[in-house]
């Protein structure tokens, strides 16, 4: 698949099972879209807080502030939201402010389920007119919504939907109308997905796809498989090494302790100094991680099946706490894998 067809939707929105990652692959499809000239915007709505930390930055604000060269990143508060329509929509700049406290919110939206995410929506909307909101915010080529943990990323997303079942006529009615063809037109928006090849996570990503597909009639692209383990070492050569250390003083096996020999060598030549009681402990996470891999391919067979749409294997990162060179390098295998669509 090109690039370009990929990036087609303005508003790409990044969903998933909490703690799955996808606001660290919200930020990596940022800088793919941003490195083929594109102003981007990400919108955080589950106000973790996570993704200024990505770039290194300590936080986000209603309006948006560049975090990287063609990234912008906001943080999307209710109460601003629903602020800004008030302004944009009746001109009531003063009085939007008082009837947008937080007990004000929580019963205007007890009262009417939904209209919470229609603010929230709206704004997003904004962002793809390229309308002169709040923040003077410049036009961006490319929208991701950083949203919430799946289950409540489809009450989110069918908020329009519903209202325009309930709410007859009147402003807001045709408002969520607006909302409604913004999320169904393929044109605009398609959501992706971002799962670990575990079974709930898995189970969840398919519940998710049939449910945009089939009841709200939401476009769903890609499905990320996230922090999927590759074979660092190949299985015969850790093999060799470790059965070298216990077979090799039988008679004759001088090949696997050559293996071993070998490894220590390489280890020393990087400052390294490995004991036979390291070497255990290194072929005992080899044989984890073989596991574990092991586990992966028979969750990424389930997913496949389960699934018409695209994969894309990310890798695991073994790093401490991700920064921009590990969304960087994200964006790169991210880029390899929309090519080989």
């Amino acid at each position: 698949m090109l690039l370009e067809q990929f990036l087609a939707p303005r508003i790409l929105i990044v969903a998933g099972k909490g703690g799955v990652g996808k606001t660290t692959v919200a930020a990596a499809l940022a800088l793919v879209a941003a490195r083929s000239g594109r102003r981007v915007c990400i919108a955080e709505i589950d106000r973790t807080g996570t993704l200024p930390k990505l770039f290194g930055r300590e936080a986000l604000s209603y309006d948006p502030s560049e975090l990287s060269p063609g990234v912008w990143g906001m943080e999307v508060v209710v109460e601003e939201a629903m602020a800004e329509y008030l302004e944009v929509q009746y001109h009531i700049r003063r009085i939007s402010r008082v009837l947008t406290g937080a007990h004000f919110i929580d019963y205007i939206t007890t009262a009417a389920p939904g209209l919470k995410d229609i603010f929230v929506l709206g704004k997003i909307w904004y962002l793809e007119q390229g309308r002169p909101v709040a923040g003077a915010s410049p036009k961006f080529d490319t929208i991701i919504v950083d949203a919430q943990a799946a289950g409540h990323m489809l009450t989110f997303l069918s908020a329009p939907m519903g209202l325009s079942d309930t709410v007859q006529v009147g402003p807001v009615r045709k408002q969520s109308d607006w909302l409604g063809d913004m999320l169904r037109n393929p044109a605009r928006t398609r959501v992706h997905i971002v799962t670990l090849l575990e079974e709930m996570p898995v189970a969840e990503t398919l519940e998710t796809t049939a449910a945009l597909d089939e009841r709200l009639g939401i476009s769903s692209g890609a499905v990320f498989a996230n922090a999927v383990y590759s074979e660092a070492l190949p299985r015969n050569d850790w093999l060799e090494a470790h059965d070298g250390a216990r077979l090799g003083g039988a008679g004759g096996l001088t090949k696997p302790l050559a293996g071993r020999s070998a490894l220590r060598s390489e280890a020393k030549a990087a400052g390294i100094n490995l004991d036979d009681e390291d070497f255990d402990a290194l072929f005992a996470y080899a044989r984890f991680l073989e596991a574990r891999q092991k586990v992966q391919r028979h969750h990424l067979r389930a997913l496949r099946r389960g699934t018409a749409r695209p994969v894309v294997e990310l890798p695991f990162l073994f790093s401490a706490g991700l920064a921009l060179p590990d969304i960087d390098r994200l964006a790169d295998v991210i880029q390899d894998g929309i090519a080989a669509l």
